[in-house]
């Protein structure tokens, strides 16, 4: 795993350093930037990595000496690529966080500075994650053995993250490449850190079939790739 990162890391270095020594053509005043990407995403909280899509929007509306700032948002899906057995749960029908669909969507500041035809960026943004249709404990229900399948819900989940990462932006042209890398700190709150468990039921009245947890922040670690259009 580290061997592929830093190839790429290399990979995105070379092409970085070939793009600022190419000629620089007539800068165009281009305040708004529109683009697809390709995210990748590592969910610590429940140890699976979702390949997903999105789509990114940035307004570019001042600058602090050479420090160009934009105001810059984006939205993922990821539509869920782990299949779990029916055997492997408590409940066939029951939906794990594993297998759902997912999404997020995020809006904040981005500081970039261009040296030549490549700008380096750093990004601060407050936004959402929702997962889709999970099985989740409602709680009130800890004195009940065994406990009845009427005490857990299958619902969507939506909560509070906060982004902060980087990246850089290859410009030979309106046409751009955008590489972002960071961490999207999400809240979990106690039903995500009790989430059901996925294997055969666990005996024990404290410990009824569920992940022990507490609220927390976890840690969504996140690349992507991109290409996009200025105008």
């Amino acid at each position: 795993m580290i061997r592929h990162i830093t190839i790429v890391l290399l990979l995105v270095t070379s092409i970085a350093v070939i793009a600022g020594c190419t000629p620089v053509r007539a800068q165009v005043d281009e305040d708004w930037e529109i683009g697809i990407h390709f995210p990748v995403t590592n969910l610590q909280g429940f140890q699976v990595t979702e390949p997903g899509v999105g789509i990114t929007g940035s307004r570019h509306f001042g600058g602090w000496n050479s420090i160009r700032l934009s105001l810059d948002g984006q939205a993922d899906y990821f539509p869920g690529i782990h299949s779990l057995l029916p055997e492997q749960k408590r409940f066939p029908y029951w939906y794990s966080a594993e297998e759902v669909s997912k999404a997020q969507a995020m809006l904040g500041l981005r500081a970039g500075r261009r040296l030549r035809n490549v700008e380096l960026f750093g990004t601060v943004r407050p936004g959402l994650f929702r997962f889709s249709s999970l099985t989740l404990h409602e709680g009130g229900c800890m004195a009940i053995w065994p406990v009845p399948e009427s005490c857990y819900a299958t619902h969507g989940k939506t909560r509070p993250l906060v982004n902060i990462g980087g990246g850089l932006l290859l410009r030979p042209d309106r046409w751009f490449f955008r590489f972002d890398l960071g961490d999207n700190l999400v809240h979990y709150d106690q039903q995500l850190t009790n989430v059901p468990f996925i294997g055969p039921p666990v005996e024990g009245l404290w410990e009824v079939n569920k992940r022990p947890g507490y609220e927390d922040w976890k840690h969504h670690f996140q690349a992507s790739a991109g290409v996009g259009f200025r105008f």
